[in-house]
């Protein structure tokens, strides 16, 4: 796509989800957003009001009900290009070590062992965790397993990334760290990136369009832009 193409649009998304007891459940009502390629777009809101959701329908883990949705970051001649998506959970394997999970996009490309593995390990030290690399999932702690997955997403080569409240288990030396270092790779790479924050402070410092939801029914209450 060209410069300043929308990489992730949302036009009047609504999805519901139905309860235990048959009833629907509305979790996001005609949302409509918009990050233009190499931009950073926030979405701020209170737990539960949806925002894990838009992230999932992005992805196309969900369908919406109404709505139209585009995830078009930059591909070769207009294509769709590969998504990444951060959970809040880190969905690390739990039998390759921190430096293999790392790796691991690197070899579905082809990558020789060797060479994914030296990238392996200087994502890992890039994040803080030099030395790791050799360490499974359950011999690290929550933040440093967030942090391996985060390192995974930077292995891959996808032009967008959806990430869910990614640095919210970690220190805030750490964190503002991380930041910097997600803000240096938009630059670098042109990554296309929806993030999901509670903190208004974090989607001040990291967003070009902060998008906020309501505390009910998750509507978009308010867009603002930031540069």
């Amino acid at each position: 796509m060209d410069a300043g193409a929308t990489g992730i649009l949302l036009e009047g998304v609504s999805k519901s989800f139905r309860g235990r007891d048959g009833a629907v459940v509305p979790a996001v009502e005609g949302v409509s957003l918009a990050v233009p390629t190499g931009t950073v777009g926030c979405i701020v809101g209170p737990t539960g009001c949806g925002k894990t959701t838009i992230l999932r329908l992005a992805a196309g883990l969900e369908q919406p009900d109404a709505g139209k949705i585009e995830v078009r970051c930059g591909g070769p001649g207009g294509q769709a290009a590969p998504l990444g998506y951060l959970t809040q959970a880190h969905t690390l394997l739990p039998w390759l070590t921190a430096g293999e999970n790392v790796a691991l996009p690197l070899r579905l490309r082809g990558v020789d062992a060797r060479a994914a593995a030296a990238r392996g390990r200087e994502i890992l030290a890039a994040l803080g965790l030099a030395g790791h690399a050799g360490l499974y999932p359950y011999e690290l702690s929550g933040g440093m397993q967030q942090r391996a997955a985060l390192g995974r997403l930077l292995a891959s080569d996808a032009a967008c990334w959806l990430l869910d409240e990614p640095f919210g288990a970690l220190d805030e030396r750490t964190r503002h760290h991380l930041q910097d270092l997600l803000l240096a790779l938009v630059a670098e790479r042109g990554t296309t990136v929806l993030f999901v924050t509670h903190a208004i402070d974090e989607a001040v410092y990291l967003a070009d369009r902060v998008h906020v939801l309501s505390a009910v029914l998750g509507k978009v209450v308010e867009s603002q832009d930031l540069t």
